[in-house]
């Protein structure tokens, strides 16, 4: 999988248990303490996938991000709902190889 859509997936990872997921603001220093990856690239992801319509970039302090409803189609499209809650594994889709 792509590294940018890891990112999406660390994004939705941090919000699936919100009541309302797609209205979490979602500050850096969560999504640096949820990846593998350093500020610069998760900020180049999500501005890459701000572009997709995947994510919303909202600039405060510093860039914070929130999760569009397509973004959490797309994740639950490529992720097995029985590993989801475990967070664990991911389908490989085509769309995004």
């Amino acid at each position: 999988m792509d590294n940018t859509y890891q990112t999406l997936l660390t994004l939705y990872r941090i919000v699936r248990e919100e009541t309302h997921p797609e209205q979490y603001l979602c500050t850096p220093r969560e999504m640096i303490l949820h990846s593998t990856f350093g500020w610069e690239l998760i900020h180049k992801h999500l501005l890459s996938l701000a572009e997709e319509g995947l994510v919303i970039l909202q600039q405060l302090d510093t860039p914070h991000c929130y999760i569009t409803p397509v973004g959490i189609e797309l994740v639950k499209s490529i992720t097995p709902e029985e590993n989801e809650k475990e967070g664990v594994g991911l389908l490989l889709n085509e769309k995004l190889v």
